[in-house]
């Protein structure tokens, strides 16, 4: 039976992950009352209280929150832990909401376990995974709804829970291949990230076998030299066109694409520079029904909105910091928020999805305005330079959410590291939007022979200013790439390409030597297992570049 109790107190963790809590007029903070780190996925019902998980080798919990952040209600989990602390610190964790059925679905990596929770009966039932350790991690519905599909992180699997017979059936997805998260398209296919083999599965569930890995899935990478570390995934439909949205948790970027292109031709999307890590490792992304995307930062401490209209993306930095580590969200029923966990911290938060960024931007070049659905690439030669025009314009009536005497003009993105073989000059480099509301920018991008590569790139054209309390509000604009410039045939670069290039890959690497590491260690938490393994992946793509 559920237990309740008001909203309690709580300070701040001592350890650097959080040093700082400030105030945000975008999101809003919670903290729960939990002392222990486990906080995982959430998700929202009908009635907009919001559902979190939590998770310890002691024991692992459903939380509810009433909407007014005021009340708790706590479902304990039954059963006893048969795992590994490091199975539960890196897996299970996601939540879905039935409207149909009033029923919360959950992974349990804990008890190895797929778990109902019928909302008005507080009845909690769990359905025993068969293969042990599994590591059970994401969720899904079938499109009719009749089927719970998840993954096994560990098990190397993806199953399925047939909901009128309870039955579950297996199907292996590769050795060392971690499948991660999942979706379904418009067609009913399948789509899976497999975070350790580098690749995404395309699974035609009406073409599986139970037990084996069968001819309707296929496995699909970036083409050489780029490759990723895939996590979040969704599928939507952007102005008729059905896209791919996939994070990349080993870098900085999410990966978008036409669904029907086998990732042959795809653009990146840059995030800012993480502060606090090397990486900002985006992670779980989710859509809302306009088709507009969001994800959260892991090593970013960002929570980010790409626009389904105009193609913008739109960071906010989570007040408290400098790692709240969120990693898990969701979108409300009625959508107008974001929720996510922040695991640092203990708390849960929400970006408010109804506010209006105060701020604008439109790119244009040689006299033409670039949009959503033509962002028109730039040749770039050595010795040459290419002026890009930025407008900015400020919505006075909304300018008391920021403070826009100082937005700062910049260029992000391109690789891994930054930016490589390209500068710029902005002119001017900041500009005061609340005297004069609308300031025309040029951004003169240049090619830097002795560090550039030919190939194609996506550059992050970014406006940045302040809220009240410091905290960094940005807007980031894809501008596509392409460095003409002469090159050794022997040197070679990781180059991420975009729809209107071809594309080129480098092969993956095995990770199975350091998940087994990873599983001896014990109790580890959650932050320190990924980012440890994320950094490692970062450093093998190096070493491999420079050897090449």
């Amino acid at each position: 039976m559920p237990t309740s109790n008001h909203l309690l107190a709580q300070q701040s963790p001592t350890q650097n992950y959080v040093t700082y809590e400030k105030h945000s007029n975008f999101i809003k903070e919670f903290k729960t009352p939990i002392n222990e780190r486990g906080l995982k996925g959430v998700a929202t019902d009908s009635e907009q209280n919001v559902w979190f998980y939590h998770a310890t080798s002691n024991g692992s919990l459903i939380m509810k929150m009433s909407k007014e952040g005021t009340n708790f209600t706590k479902y304990t989990i039954p059963g006893n832990t048969i795992v590994d602390s490091a199975i539960i610190n890196l897996a299970g964790g996601q939540l879905l909401f039935d409207n149909a059925s009033n029923v919360i679905w959950f992974t349990d990596a804990r008890t190895n376990s797929l778990g109902k929770l019928d909302i008005e009966s507080s009845k909690i039932e769990l359905f025993s995974i068969p293969t042990n350790n599994s590591g059970i991690m994401g969720l899904a519905f079938s499109p009719d709804k009749k089927v719970v599909w998840f993954t096994e992180i560990i098990g190397n699997k993806i199953g399925s829970l047939d909901i009128e017979s309870k039955k579950i059936t297996e199907y292996p997805t590769g050795d060392n291949s971690g499948p991660t998260f999942l979706t379904f398209d418009s067609k009913g296919v399948l789509w899976v990230t497999l975070s350790y083999a580098n690749s995404i599965l395309k699974v035609e569930p009406w073409l599986l076998f139970p037990g084996i890995r069968s001819s309707g899935m296929y496995t699909i990478s970036l083409e050489k030299p780029d490759f990723f570390s895939p996590f979040g995934i969704v599928t939507i439909k952007v102005k008729g066109i059905e896209k791919i949205f996939v994070s990349d948790h080993g870098s900085s970027r999410v990966i978008v694409a036409n669904i029907d292109s086998d990732l042959k031709n795809y653009t990146s999307y840059w995030t800012s520079p993480s502060q606090a890590l090397p990486m900002s490792l985006p992670s779980q992304v989710v859509s809302d029904k306009n088709g507009n995307i969001f994800f959260v930062q892991h090593g970013g401490n960002k929570i980010t909105k790409i626009s389904s209209e105009n193609g913008i993306m739109t960071e906010f930095e989570i007040p408290t910091g400098p790692l709240a580590t969120s990693l898990f969200l969701a979108v409300s029923q009625d959508e107008k928020r974001i929720w996510f966990t922040e695991w640092a911290s203990n708390k849960i938060a929400y970006l408010d999805n109804t506010l209006q960024v105060p701020l604008n931007i439109l790119v244009t070049k040689n006299e033409s305005t670039s949009t959503n659905t033509d962002i028109t690439p730039i040749t770039l030669k050595a010795g040459e330079s290419f002026p890009v025009n930025v407008a900015l314009t400020l919505d006075k009536n909304i300018s008391s959410l920021v403070l826009p005497n100082d937005t700062e003009l910049s260029v992000v993105g391109m690789t891994d590291s930054g930016l490589q073989g390209v500068g710029y000059t902005s002119k001017p480099h900041s500009v005061n939007l609340m005297d004069v509301p609308k300031r025309n920018v040029t951004i003169d991008l240049k090619v830097e022979t002795e560090k550039a590569i030919t190939g194609n790139y996506t550059l992050m054209l970014k406006a940045s200013l302040l809220e009240k309390d410091r905290l960094v509000l940005s807007l980031l604009y894809p501008q596509l790439v392409k460095l003409d410039v002469p090159t050794k045939a022997s040197e070679m670069n990781k180059i991420q390409n975009f729809e209107q290039f071809p594309s080129k890959n480098v092969e993956s690497s095995n990770t199975s030597a350091l998940f087994r590491d990873l599983i001896r260690i014990g109790a580890i938490a959650v932050a320190i297992i990924l980012v440890g393994y994320l950094l490692y992946r970062n450093i093998g793509r190096r070493i491999k570049f420079k050897k090449s």
